[in-house]
């Protein structure tokens, strides 16, 4: 299948690049100027470079045409403004311009790439925005598929920033002691960044997946706390945990979350509370039959 793909430079991408050319598919990727050498080495000469920006589709509309699907995989942690990178330009306007050169190229298929968590009614403009991008798609009339994942675990090694690898990082770098917002006890799900990439990739020629929408998260739920210790215990840098109260770091955060030396965002801060777990992981196991790799499994292989 020709597929057109979007983010195949960042850290999902780059596992579902690899995956769609193993599994013969043929790839035309958007890419920003200047970023083809964070591509992954045994991907680079067998898809199409299209270099440009998702928000501008006379980069890229000429590639759509004879394209079969879509893979929007927007993504933006946290906006800095004052640099012109916001959330509603990279999660909501980039969405719309994809979708609306898509339906102008004939291209029915189109697979976004969400978040859990995300809603009608989020306070967050990170969910709020991902919200209103599923919410064009889904009133497009193309045949879409929204998956919205968990944080993710796995490739660690490859040097790209997941959820895993900062806190190695936070690890590696606190002496002594190690910095927890509020008590840690809030919870998420981490899902394997293969079995993230392996149900976009079958979403292709699913039929049954067609205008539904699926929560990818693992088996597992895990505190902060836990998380923590697991990633200590895998590297060897056992630290002593300081929790930090939060409604210090939320006023802290409105005032210098815009910045990008600061940590953490205000909200970032609320999306932490709020957790990121799911009682309907299932079904996206078993709508793709695939079998999900737990992370007390997994951890070690990908450090």
């Amino acid at each position: 299948m020709k597929v057109f793909l979007t983010g195949a430079t960042g850290y999902v991408g780059r596992q579902i690049v690899r995956d769609l050319v193993k599994g013969g598919h043929s790839v035309s990727a958007l890419i920003r100027k200047g970023s083809e050498e964070k591509l992954p080495e045994e991907i680079k000469g067998k898809i199409v470079i299209i270099n440009g920006d998702v928000q501008a589709s006379d980069f890229y509309r000429a590639a759509l045409q004879g394209c079969e699907a879509v893979i929007n995989l927007p993504g933006l942690l946290r906006e800095f403004p004052g640099k012109g990178i916001t959330f509603e330009g990279v999660h909501y306007l980039g969405t719309k311009c994809l979708v609306d050169a898509a339906k102008n190229a004939g291209v029915i298929r189109f697979i976004q790439m969400s978040a859990l968590g995300v809603r009608e009614g989020a306070i967050p403009k990170y969910q709020e925005t991902k919200f209103r991008a599923e919410e064009y798609l889904a009133a497009s009339g193309l045949r879409w598929t929204i998956f919205r994942p968990s944080l993710m675990f796995g490739n660690e090694k490859e040097g790209f920033a997941n959820f895993m690898s900062v806190l190695r990082d936070l690890l590696a770098t606190a002496p002594f002691v190690v910095p927890v917002l509020g008590e840690g006890k809030y919870r998420f799900q981490p899902v394997a960044i293969q079995n993230v990439s392996e149900g976009f990739v079958k979403a292709l020629t699913n039929e049954s997946s067609i205008e539904k929408l699926y929560d990818v998260a693992g088996p597992d739920r895990y505190t902060y706390n836990e998380l923590l210790d697991m990633v200590a215990y895998v590297v060897g840098k056992h630290k002593v945990k300081i929790h930090q109260p939060m409604f210090a770091m939320k006023l802290m955060a409105s005032m210098l979350g815009g910045f990008k030396f600061f940590p953490v965002s205000r909200d970032q801060i609320t999306m932490l509370e709020e957790e990121n777990i799911s009682d309907r992981w299932k079904d996206y196991f078993d709508e793709f039959a695939i079998t999900p790799l737990r992370l007390v499994e997994n951890i070690h292989k990908g450090f």
